[in-house]
């Protein structure tokens, strides 16, 4: 069935036939009338009209004819075609329990283990807190993760020399009594595991730990040290090993069970499958934290003393 436009064509093909007959008869009785010396040229009013005519039917027709071939001509209702190239992924309703009205949260994150280390930390968490510690920890304000106020440490600072330290003319009680801290941190003994017994420093730091909470009444927490890598383990430049860290870090969680301190183990979330300080942390050296490091140290400190 021809479509609208299209019969309007037709339309105007018809009326072109129609006015060449017509002009083909004028024509011929112009002829007759030349003969009979009525008209000299052989033109009537009706000739000029219909040649104008037709003249403009045809043009008519060759622009809309132009238009289809080019396909300008939009005036078809169809959707234009789309190819589907494959299906819609398949969707399938949420399971929910018997009588239950509660709707799945589609923004929920997936739980993740205590020992996943993540980079979240809030450093506002710790401006009322203090970090007490050997070189390691003088790292939290050296890369800037911490303020030097939330920071009280030392190279070589030990749990039997952390009390009596002066550090830039400043005591750790003197500390404790003019920031007035609401969380203290304490990582002591890396410096003396391997030249020390470790029963021995394990009754240091509880005895640091006592004389702390004399001063304060703020909370402590004792932070295990950290592993090292297999190479600063066969190093001759330190008497540190994985079986002797293990065994540090075992017996410092018993020391200070009976005190008010928490004890928070940071050596695992910092250790490889074997054991061993993780390579993506460890500086060259295989004991000290590379910069990231302290991320994850601070964010698994914050999830584990809020």
């Amino acid at each position: 069935m021809l479509k609208p436009h299209r019969f309007f064509y037709f339309y105007l093909l018809i009326i072109s036939l129609k006015c060449c007959i017509i002009i083909q008869y004028d024509c011929e009785v112009c002829v007759l009338a030349q003969k009979k010396g009525k008209n000299k040229f052989g033109i009537t009013p009706s000739m000029i009209f219909l040649n104008l005519l037709l003249v403009l039917i045809i043009c008519t027709v060759c622009f809309f004819t132009y238009n289809i071939i080019n396909g300008e001509d939009n005036t078809s209702s169809e959707p234009p075609f789309t190819a589907v190239t494959s299906a819609p992924p398949e969707t399938s309703a949420p399971t929910t329990t018997a009588g239950s009205t509660e709707k799945p949260d589609s923004n929920s994150s997936v739980a993740t283990s205590d020992n996943e280390p993540t980079l979240d930390f809030d450093k506002d968490y710790f401006s009322s807190s203090l970090f007490i510690g050997d070189s390691i920890s003088t790292g939290l304000s050296l890369y800037g993760f911490l303020d030097q106020q939330n920071v009280f440490a030392q190279q070589g600072l030990a749990p039997s020399t952390a009390l009596d330290a002066d550090i830039d003319g400043v005591t750790l009680s003197d500390k404790i009594a003019s920031f007035k801290p609401k969380k203290i941190f304490v990582m002591l003994g890396t410096n003396s595991v391997g030249y020390a017994d470790n029963e021995t420093l394990a009754g240091n730091m509880k005895e640091l730990v006592e004389k702390i909470s004399a001063l304060t009444k703020a909370k402590i927490y004792v932070v295990s040290i950290p592993p090292v890598t297999p190479e600063a383990e066969k190093s001759d430049e330190n008497s540190l090993t994985l079986k002797a860290i293990t065994d540090y870090n075992t017996k410092l969680k018993n020391a200070i069970s009976g005190t008010s301190a928490t004890f928070i183990d940071l050596n695992s979330i910092l250790s490889d499958k074997d054991g061993y300080f993780n390579a993506d942390y460890a500086e060259m050296d295989g004991i000290h934290f590379m910069g990231k490091t302290y991320e994850v140290m601070l964010s698994y400190l914050q999830k584990h003393s809020s």
